[in-house]
């Protein structure tokens, strides 16, 4: 992948300390572009994927105006644009172009005292910004603006409560104070220090529903769109890799780039050791069924422990999806074998996901004389995380500043939405929280740490497009979930796979931290550290450690997990720990 960061008001030389954060995204050298107008100094790095396969990535400079691109843009008939042709499109349209333009990419466009930095419009790419010190930083990964000499490093307490609600930071939100992640489908417009908005450009509330409603259409379209976002990105001269969990929506995928492919494909499957349950059986009715060169990788705490300090170090902000670890190590394992991965992200946001079901019901029959934001609570509580637990496991100092209404008012004006029915309003904050801010950053850290570039086709704007047109019966058939999926993609998956309900991957976090990784959470959650660190009430983790129910705290390996990817967040970033 390529790479891109800046700032204003500060020499070149603080570019190499940037670049030297994030080039494991696959620069081995960066190119710099100064605008004096802006006093911004920027660096531009493109990976050999970029360069072999003439992605958009680039820099074109006319006069006072200048382009750089990080990703793959095209127009709305599926042609690649260089940046020479993007900037075009600037002049002739403004920034109103960005209505015609698709794709994986971040945009910084330059014209005379004004900087636009674009994130793609589900934000398959992401960009950090921050504005201290009268000075604008921004970076494809945050680490790159932590490592400036003039940005001051204070840890974001009030994303705590958040981080333990959601397991993630949703909108801009981030765990360092002062950086922000730009939205997916949004534009970052700076003059000044004092002159700085954030002005969302893709509006998927806004996407009128669509009076075709039979299925036979949007099986097709869906089908048709999928297939051009793979198209896209096969290549004669590489073997394609597939990250396969076994269920619906990577098996899709897995199925659509076999059969594209010239060459046989690769898929790769994790596990956690025959006495855990896993998804493998169905994972292999699709490598066997298309031929693929499988691999099973077998997940276990020796094998991510002593690189897991690096591993968080990638990610930027803390995630407590336990999943994410186990997939890096996958993602290790991959990069040996292709430069590529597709993936399944983006069906559960886009065609269902498990949230769904029991919001509908309770929308429809417990929604009479309830309390006020009883649905921005019941949301929260079914990520089941920490939200039921903020009382007991946080430091009396951080409750004393605890707004929960602060978190539910981040859903409100999803539920408020006028135009949207309630299931396109809960699809729509599935892809702008957890779509945009966990899911595709997460996929794009892991991947990007090893120097492999992403592709998500069930994440692209045209499926999202379509998603929010087609009725949501098409979604939700009398119960059943992803129902367009399922009749787009029937003849190319097994009926096993079709019919079974979604399981997701479990990570046996109960068993390692009574076994395996039981000794390593003693010591990193040990009584001097909690006390040191003052984020966690040091009682409460006494008793989680001890799987202690008493206090009615329940999924103690998850909150184990996430406290200790926050603290060890904490140390490497906010305590300048080595990793």
């Amino acid at each position: 992948m390529a790479i891109l960061f800046g700032y204003t008001s500060y020499p070149a030389e603080a570019l190499s300390t940037v670049f030297h954060q994030v080039k494991h995204r696959g620069g081995q050298h960066f190119q710099s572009n100064f605008m004096p107008s802006l006093d911004l100094q920027m660096g531009f790095s493109i990976g050999p994927q970029e360069v072999v396969h003439q992605h958009s990535s680039g820099i074109y400079q006319q006069g006072s105006q200048s382009i750089v691109v990080t990703g793959n843009v095209t127009d709305r008939n599926h042609q690649r644009l260089s940046p020479e042709q993007i900037l075009q499109c600037y002049k002739d349209q403004g920034i109103a172009c960005l209505q015609n333009l698709m794709g994986a990419y971040i945009l910084v466009i330059c014209d005379g005292a004004q900087v636009y930095i674009v994130r793609d419009d589900t934000g398959l790419r992401t960009v950090y910004y921050s504005v201290q010190n009268n000075r604008l930083m921004f970076c494809n990964e945050a680490k790159g603006i932590y490592a400036l000499p003039f940005f001051n490093k204070v840890m974001n307490k009030k994303a705590i409560a958040t981080y333990f609600t959601y397991s993630f930071l949703p909108l801009q939100t981030t765990m360092m104070q002062d950086v922000y992640e730009l939205p997916a489908g949004s534009y970052l417009h700076y003059t000044s220090p004092q002159d700085t908005k954030v002005v969302r450009f893709f509006k998927g509330e806004h996407i009128s529903k669509s009076p075709e409603h039979a299925v036979e259409h949007w099986s097709h379209t869906i089908r048709t769109q999928v297939r051009q976002e793979i198209k896209e990105h096969l290549f004669t001269d590489q073997e394609a890799g597939v990250f396969l969990s076994g269920g619906l929506d990577s098996s899709i995928i897995a199925s659509q780039v076999a059969a594209l492919s010239d060459k046989p494909i690769h898929t790769f499957s994790i596990h956690f050791g025959s006495k855990y349950r896993n998804e493998l059986y169905y994972a292999d009715l699709i490598a066997k069924r298309y031929q693929t060169y499988h691999h099973e990788v077998e997940i276990k705490p020796k094998n991510f422990l002593p690189t897991l300090r690096e591993s968080i170090w990638h990610l930027d902000d803390p995630i407590g999806d336990p999943i994410t670890i186990p997939n890096m190590e996958l993602a290790r394992f991959a990069s040996e074998i292709t430069p590529v991965i597709f993936n399944g992200e983006g069906g559960d946001p886009c065609f269902g996901g498990p949230k769904n079901i029991p919001m509908l019901l309770e929308h429809w029959y417990d929604g009479v004389n309830q309390e006020k934001n009883f649905r921005e609570k019941s949301y929260l509580a079914s990520y089941r995380r920490g939200y039921a637990y903020l009382d007991q496991i946080l430091a009396p100092e951080l409750l004393k500043a605890l707004d929960k209404q602060s978190m539910e008012t981040i859903l409100t004006p999803f539920f408020e939405q006028p135009t949207q029915n309630f299931l396109d309003k809960l699809m729509s904050i599935n892809m702008r929280l957890k779509g945009a801010h966990l899911i595709l950053p997460k996929v794009e850290r892991m991947l990007g740490a090893v120097g492999v570039t992403p592709i998500s086709p069930l994440f692209t704007a045209e499926v999202v497009q379509s998603s929010l047109a087609m009725p949501s019966t098409l979604k939700l058939y009398q119960g059943i979930e992803k129902y367009i999926l399922k009749q787009a993609f029937q003849e190319d998956i097994p009926p096993q796979i079709i019919k079974r309900p979604k399981s997701g991957m479990r990570v046996p976090l109960h068993y390692w931290f009574r076994g395996e990784m039981k000794k390593y959470a003693k010591k990193i959650l040990s009584p001097k550290n909690v006390k040191a660190a003052g984020l966690f009430n040091p009682k409460a983790v006494k008793l989680i450690l001890k799987y202690d129910k008493s206090t009615g705290i329940r999924r103690h390996g998850l909150l184990l997990w996430m406290m200790i990817t926050l603290e060890i967040w904490r140390r490497i970033f906010i305590e300048n720990e080595s990793l």
